[in-house]
Order: structure tokens, then C-alpha cells, then sequence
């Protein structure tokens, strides 16, 4: 399944949201998480 993260604003919500995504991987190894942040947080989504 896949699970589109939509955290545009903020690079502390896009921070926030990894130990959710981590959870859900841990609990859920089928799901695939896409991610849609400002170009600027898109280094820090690649890195986790």
C-alpha cells in the first residue's frame, strides 16, 4: 500500500512525522511512504 505524506509548510512538522513513518514501517513493511514537502526539505525526507 501506498501513502502519499503531504508536509508542506514546516520543516519541523516534516521532523515531526518520521517517528510516525518509522511505526508505521515497523508495524507495516508492506507500506510505501511517498513524501510531498517544499524542494527545500527534500534533502532531509531523502536522508531518513
Amino acid at each position: 500500500m501506498k501513502v502519499l505524506i503531504v508536509k508542506t509548510s514546516s520543516m519541523g512538522d516534516v521532523i515531526h512525522t518520521f517517528p510516525a513513518v518509522e511505526d508505521a514501517r515497523r508495524h507495516r513493511p508492506d507500506l510505501t511512504f511517498d513524501w510531498c514537502v517544499e524542494e527545500a526539505f527534500a534533502g532531509i525526507v531523502a536522508l531518513h
